[in-house]
């Protein structure tokens, strides 16, 4: 059941980082993600590798074995649960979080971030910047490159980040919101383990509740460096798009039946519906983007009135198929089904 080479560990007590790698069906992506793990520039950081396979019928689980992972059978879960599995069996000073399509661009990431959470204990953690890759889509390059966050919606609803200082070695410190408007938690972000003892035993692991949550209560300091990035391979398609945000917001509807202090908790209500006449316009899109495509030199910006429409209907379709869903069993399969679609078992 475990593959247990450590890349550079001579023993349990050594690990510095633990990365947590959620699968399903990820053969195709997987090997770019794990050789650019192993390519890192840091000879004195000792890591493991944890793969939660949720039931993978594809070479993922070959894959990560080939790369020496530790390989956790979570059949049948879905990712977060099954993050919350490797967390109990990672033996890391901090927990490295990656998904099967993001890549760590260049080679000092492992020496930077771990260093610069060293230098910070009280931060939240350490977030990597979206990088655009030469292969990606225009649509892949805005989701990603652009908007830093893969969601015009959720860009639109997020909290404001404020820069405080600018160390020597290019690492930024940034204050976040106090309500704990803004989504973290993924995609090449770097944590110290012992945040996880504030992990509620009353509901599961949900990276959009725990670290607002964390937030809430003091943890206010986020850690950026323009040298550490992930390229996010996120889509190709607009059709694929449109899937991703339909089953993005059945995941949501699903956190939320067990805790409704997600991210986006103050912004419920009046906001959301801001957003939805917003997007709706077209207009305040186009001439927004327009704008960010001028002040940017980027003209991947000028996506952003259609991705907007694009996401506003496939999260509503997306909540109208949970709501169609007639028990939590039915709705899990439904993200599985739409995951699989988007990446097929080869």
């Amino acid at each position: 059941m475990l593959s247990t080479i450590r890349w550079g560990l001579t023993s349990m007590a050594d690990c510095h980082v633990s990365f947590v790698i959620p699968v399903l069906n990820s053969e195709k992506l997987l090997t770019d993600c794990l050789r650019s793990i192993r390519r890192q520039d840091a000879p004195h950081i000792t890591y493991e590798i944890l793969i939660a396979d949720g039931g993978s019928h594809d070479r993922s689980v070959a894959v990560a074995q080939e790369y020496g992972c530790r390989v956790l059978v979570a059949t049948g879960l879905m990712a977060e649960a099954a993050k919350q599995m490797a967390f109990r069996e990672a033996r890391g000073e901090y927990i490295a979080l990656l998904d099967a399509d993001n890549e760590i661009a260049g080679t000092d990431w492992l020496r930077v971030a771990p260093a610069a959470l060293e230098r910070h204990p009280d931060a939240l953690g350490f977030e990597s910047y979206y990088v655009k890759h030469p292969r990606h889509t225009h649509l892949n390059c805005y989701l990603t490159g652009c908007l830093q966050i893969s969601d015009p919606y959720a860009r639109f609803l997020a909290g404001r980040v404020r820069l405080e200082t600018r160390e020597p070695d290019g690492t930024e410190v940034f204050e976040l919101p106090a309500d704990g408007s803004y989504p973290t938690g993924a995609n090449g972000f770097i944590f110290h383990r012992h945040l996880l003892e504030k992990l509620p035993s009353i509901h599961g692991y949900h990276e959009a509740v725990f670290f607002p949550q964390l937030i809430r209560t003091g943890f206010r300091k986020l850690l950026k460096n323009p040298t550490c990035g992930v390229h996010h391979h996120y889509v190709t398609t607009w059709g694929d798009y449109f899937r991703k945000r339909q089953r993005a917001m059945v995941i949501y509807m699903l956190r939320r039946e067990e805790t409704p202090a997600a991210w986006d908790a103050g912004g419920r209500g009046g906001r959301q519906w801001l957003a939805l006449a917003w997007f709706g316009t077209v207009l305040g899109p186009l001439l927004a983007g327009t704008w960010e495509a001028i002040r940017q030199h980027d003209p991947d910006w000028l996506l952003h009135p259609l991705a907007g429409a694009v996401s506003t209907m496939g999260n509503s379709l997306g909540i109208l198929r949970y709501k169609l869903g007639t028990d939590r069993a039915r709705r899990i399969a439904l993200t599985q089904a739409l995951h699989n679609k988007m990446n097929p078992p080869t």
